[in-house]
């Protein structure tokens, strides 16, 4: 009953701070609305428009949308509903096997990095909803790791098969969700191997659960298996071309003093328990480097430079694993007790920093939400549908952030509604398109879920010209583009061409050119 008080306190602080006031990247919320706003008016990713990303986060935002009458505050709603089913699904996964503290304690955080407002690795005081989906990914792969490194390394019989349905689902939704995340559940569910048995209950619930949920999403994209690869190799293809080893070696030295304290958890765990420098103790280290590893293949392939959630739960469930020998070992553990209680003391401490990082953004949404800072300062959207959104200037992002992009969508917004009627469908020829959504339009069946030069798209990966612009009937190109630089000159050298061949100038104002379909 207390962890159902605490998890339905963390979904209400989420539903109450909705759109939170965003200090970095706030363009990116567009990315949310636009693409839940797309599937509320039936549209579907891969089918209707081109994306690197499945469903799964669009459907959030959509249920989201439709739970607060198409409110901006959507995302909010959307998370609550995520973090409440993560949350159920992981105490019910471990309610038998983990003691009462650990349960608690790694639910919650499950619930907590589905909600927590802001980047994950760009500090819990830079609010923002930008990536959201990488949160929604860590939170499906927490469960994951539930159901696959068990308290003592192994299950009941009866509940074997069940939990490999789970487990199953999981991988289902990670593959509908973003690929990255669906090959980390791969790599996760070969890695469970060392931590436990191979068992062929379990393997049968895998299969099993994987396929149920896939032929639900493939049935939702009509089966159509052929678009969803088409989009995936154009995704892999342009994300190569910004694939950078000196960012890789960045991310990994800035992250490596984790690895080493995983190490030095398990070395401490294996000594414990006694099994000085056997095979198991080396399975101990090699499965702490997998699971570190994973990590780092995360972060490598999302705009993520630290926190690193999986190897957090990893390192409470060493402790568990440990805590549960000792009791059930209690002649041997006495004379390394302090050996066990020191190695239980610091692997807590490792998830519990990560803990509370997810808790003070969560607080500080609230804390914003409730009583905005510098609101004399900030610029505020006209469109109704809009103005519960607050935007803040970046210093370190002027082009994208606060005041230039919230007055360029207002202008674009005027431009609009003195120059289009409003049944003709709108694309943007920059990262987001937020004016199907503020406006109340359906979108065009084309473009793309995020537009991003080299990680979306490239020269020799993107959709072709006649799926890009699709059935639009207004192009709007940005003066001052969200992404200044090579970001928008690749797209414009790539689609001007086209564009120009099936649309003409037909007004223009401060900040934005409105091309009408010939």
């Amino acid at each position: 009953m207390l962890f159902l008080l605490f998890l339905v306190g963390i979904c209400a602080a989420a539903v109450y701070i909705g759109a939170v006031p965003t200090r970095k990247f706030g363009h990116d919320i567009f990315f949310l609305l636009d693409n839940g706003w797309r599937v509320v008016t039936g549209q579907r990713p891969h089918l209707d428009y081109t994306s690197p990303w499945g469903p799964l986060s669009f459907l959030v935002v959509a249920s989201g949308l439709a739970a607060s009458h198409y409110s901006v505050d959507a995302i909010g709603y959307g998370n609550a509903m995520f973090a409440f089913a993560a949350g159920i699904w992981a105490y019910r996964l471990c309610r038998d096997t983990v003691p009462p503290g650990p349960r608690f304690l790694v639910c919650l955080y499950l619930a907590l990095l589905v909600v927590s407002p802001y980047s994950l690795g760009w500090g819990a005081l830079n609010s923002s909803h930008a990536m959201f989906y990488n949160r929604y990914g860590y939170a499906l792969l927490g469960v994951l790791m539930i159901e696959s490194f068990p308290q003592g390394g192994d299950v009941p019989y009866e509940d074997r098969l069940v939990g490999g349905v789970s487990t199953g689902a999981v991988t289902a939704l990670c593959l509908f969700l973003k690929a990255n995340y669906f090959a980390a559940a791969v790599l996760l569910i070969g890695a469970s191997f060392l931590w436990r048995r191979f068992d062929k209950r379990r393997v049968t619930g895998i299969g099993v659960g994987f396929c149920l949920v896939s032929l639900a999403f493939l049935a939702y994209l009509q089966f159509d298996i052929g678009a969803i690869l088409r989009d995936l190799g154009i995704a892999a293809g342009a994300r190569s071309k910004s694939f950078s080893y000196t960012e890789v070696l960045q991310k990994f030295t800035l992250n490596a003093l984790s690895l080493l304290f995983v190490l030095l958890l398990t070395i401490l765990s294996a000594r414990a328990k006694g099994e000085g420098k056997g095979a198991r103790r080396l399975a101990g280290v090699l499965l702490g480097c997998i699971i570190f590893a994973i990590d780092m293949l995360l972060l490598c392939s999302n705009q993520q430079y630290s926190e690193l959630p999986l190897t957090a739960i990893y390192a409470l469930w060493v402790t568990v694993d440990l805590s549960a020998w000792s009791r059930n070992n209690p002649g041997k553990s006495r004379p390394v007790s302090v050996g066990v209680k020191g190695t239980v003391l610091v692997g807590t401490a490792f998830i519990l920093v990560s803990f509370c990082s997810q808790a003070t953004g969560l607080a500080y949404g609230v804390m914003q939400k409730a009583h905005p800072s510098g609101l004399a300062s900030v610029t505020r959207f006209t469109e109704p549908r809009l103005k519960g959104m607050l935007l803040y200037d970046n210093e370190a992002e002027p082009d994208s952030n606060g005041r230039l992009y919230v007055e360029s969508v207002n202008d674009g917004i005027l431009l609009l509604r003195q120059s289009s009627a409003p049944s003709e469908k709108v694309l943007t020829m920059d990262m987001m398109n937020p004016f199907p959504y503020a406006l109340g339009r359906p979108a065009p069946k084309g473009g793309m879920a995020a537009v991003a030069y080299n990680y979306t798209f490239s020269d020799s990966h993107r959709p072709s010209e006649a799926r890009f612009f699709g059935d639009t009937d207004i192009v709007m190109v940005p003066k001052r583009p969200t992404e200044p630089g090579r970001m928008h000159d690749g797209l414009m050298r790539i689609y001007m061409p086209a564009l120009q061949s099936r649309f003409r100038l037909a007004a223009e104002s401060n900040q934005w050119y409105l091309y009408r379909r010939k």
